[in-house]
């Protein structure tokens, strides 16, 4: 609602005037809302999670709402790609902008998806014959791979193929050198890929010049580059060194620029414009499980401009509290590998379910890293102080009751994890594979145990459907041939098998003492319709049939079996503007008479 007035002075005798300029400036428009028109393919969730314009909510009560032409016209951009990166090619986008009264605008984005599109070939051109012949096996290998791998057409994939490539030629010794890439469609909606080699003239890096961080240290930026004063530099280089910069999350821009200083050097200039890093989280999770409970919680990506990143963690409940701090940094120049340190404190009350209460200060260093766009690896080593309370030394399982007092711990944990789920707090696509190790050294004061756990998460969306199916199987093995304490078992109930009390099935001595077992295997089926067609807070009915099976102890306990359990149900989900809520009945078809049930669940802020 700016508003802009001017008025001259006239001077006749030199010709000139005066300009005075009289701006009402008003208020800051703000974005009222994002409607998101004609996406069937893309949720809304996904493509609001790309866009840099958001709206105020009480789920997000620190977005920066105002409203911005240049903005919008980025978002549009922004959205275009994504749908690239999916496969969608001619995907476009138009906006609308409508203005409100109270200086607030709607913000209407209008997609034309377009077609999937998938590979159909991929060649490279060689007319100047730079590679040998060993060096084309590879390449040709590589495509080959590649095209057995994936299918389906997507920038993305395009782009990390390029990379490859490029590498493999840098690794044959040939230097100077550009690939282009080119793209062909066809008519049923596939595509040709044509990546072209040619000779270039050989550059070398003068001076790397670093411009816009006031904040960042240089050196944060500089680690993440692939070369230094006096290395040659190639095209791929410029492009790679820009996608590693932005993937710090620490600016929100990067641009490289080459200045030329003769026929052979160049100048690098690295163009950066910093974000806003630090975040603070505070949320209310309510449960028939959980109860009441309060999440509080700090992050920093760039610690005093260190790129090193600080978490902080605060959760509260009745019968769980829990403090955690975490602060992560890059182990070395010559690596991506992260190393991170943490300190973690808990109080557990399992008196209902087990007749103790335990309390827990573990500190531990990790080291991760990405072995490709979807595999990560870390490795942590951690000690870890147990104190064991009895609450009911009549009904505590004999493991526990021998561990009373203090207990000192110590892990090696390895844990690799791939994932192509979706961006986004909502499942419906992708796959998920978690393979987590921890050892527990014979030193340790119960003697030390190897446990394996494998978890597998697969969502296949149709339309307003979610099929997804989930996967639990897990194993602990003792050392030294001791039984295994209860807290390091295995349980069975809850969230993990619907229609069933935490702790409510398998093994136990008496309602008080649950024991749990040495394996598990739980098999989660779900069907989710959503009722509300793409909605910003959509609505989902939930069906379910769950299977779970836990067994083995080494001392049998009073209540003993190697059954299945199984259950069936129903349920809501709305992810509401306040977070996700969750209604679930659930109703078991195969049980022990033993077993606790729960056939209602209720929860806000916490559905997993």
């Amino acid at each position: 609602n700016v508003q802009i007035d001017y008025s001259k002075n006239e001077y006749l005798q030199t010709n000139t005037v005066d300009l005075n300029f009289m701006i009402s400036e008003g208020k800051i428009t703000k974005i009222n809302n994002i409607i998101i028109n004609n996406n069937k393919f893309i949720s809304n969730e996904e493509i609001n999670s790309v866009m840099k314009s958001k709206t105020k909510t009480i789920r997000n009560i620190f977005a920066n709402n105002n409203f911005k032409p240049n903005v919008i016209d980025n978002d549009k951009y922004l959205i275009i790609n994504y749908y690239k990166k999916n496969g969608f090619i001619d995907a476009n986008v138009d906006t609308k902008i409508e203005y409100l009264e109270k200086n607030k605008v709607n913000i209407y984005f209008n997609i034309v998806e377009g077609d999937l599109y998938s590979i159909s070939k991929i060649n490279i051109i060689d007319d100047d014959n730079l590679l040998n012949n060993k060096t084309l096996s590879l390449i040709n290998n590589k495509i080959k791979t590649f095209k057995d791998q994936e299918d389906s057409y997507s920038t993305d994939k395009v782009k990390n193929l390029e990379n490859n490539l490029s590498s493999i030629i840098l690794e044959s010794n040939i230097e100077f050198f550009e690939l282009q890439t080119f793209e062909k469609k066809e008519n049923n909606n596939k595509v040709n890929i044509l990546f072209q080699i040619l000779p270039i003239k050989p550059q070398y890096t003068n001076q790397i010049n670093i411009v816009g961080n006031s904040r960042t240290f240089d050196y944060v930026i500089r680690r993440e580059l692939e070369i230094v004063e006096g290395d040659a530099i190639y095209e791929s280089q410029i492009k790679n060194i820009r996608d590693k910069l932005i993937s710090l999350n620490l600016f929100e821009s990067v641009n490289l620029k080459k200045e030329q200083i003769d026929e052979n050097k160049v100048n690098i200039i690295i163009e950066v414009e910093e974000k806003q890093t630090g975040t603070f989280n505070a949320g209310v999770s309510v449960g028939t499980l959980d109860g009441f409970s309060i999440v509080t919680g700090l992050r920093e990506s760039n610690f005093y401009g260190t790129g090193r990143s600080l978490d902080v963690l605060l959760n509260t409940s009745a019968d769980k509290n829990q403090f955690k701090l975490i602060t992560t940094d890059r182990l070395s120049y010559e690596n991506d590998a992260d190393i991170s340190y943490s300190i973690n404190y808990r109080q557990e009350d399992f008196s209902k379910a087990s007749s103790y209460k335990l309390d827990t200060f573990s500190s531990g260093i990790g080291i991760g890293y990405r072995i490709n766009e979807k595999l990560y690896h870390n490795i942590d080593l951690e000690y870890a102080l147990k104190d064991y309370k009895i609450s009911n030394s009549s009904t505590v399982s004999s493991t526990i009751l021998k561990s009373s007092g203090s207990n000192i711990s110590y892990l090696l944990k390895n844990n690799l994890q791939y994932s192509t789920l979706n961006p986004g707090f909502i499942n419906k696509t992708g796959n998920y594979i978690n393979y987590n190790n921890t050892i527990e050294t014979p030193s340790s004061s119960n003697n030390g145990f190897v446990r394996n756990i494998v978890t597998i998460k697969k969502y296949i969306s149709r339309n307003n459907s979610i099929f997804g199916i989930r996967s639990k199987f897990g194993n602990i093995l003792a050392l030294n041939n001791n039984d295994i304490s209860t807290d390091d078992k295995f349980s069975l109930g809850g969230r993990s098998l619907r229609g069933f009390d935490n702790y409510g099935a398998g093994p136990r001595n008496s309602r008080t003492s649950y024991v749990g077992g040495n394996n598990i295997a739980v098999v989660n089926l779900d069907y989710s319709y959503e009722i509300t067609k793409q909605a910003d807070f959509p609505l989902f009915l939930n069906i379910f049939n769950d299977y779970g099976l836990i067994w083995e102890n080494k001392t049998t306990p009073t209540q003993n079996d190697n059954n299945l359990r199984s259950s069936v149900g129903f349920g809501i989900k709305y992810y509401s503007p306040i977070g996700p809520i969750g209604f679930t009945w659930g109703f078991p078809i195969m049980d022990e008479k033993y077993d606790i049930k729960r056939m209602f669940l209720f929860s806000v802020g916490n559905l997993d």
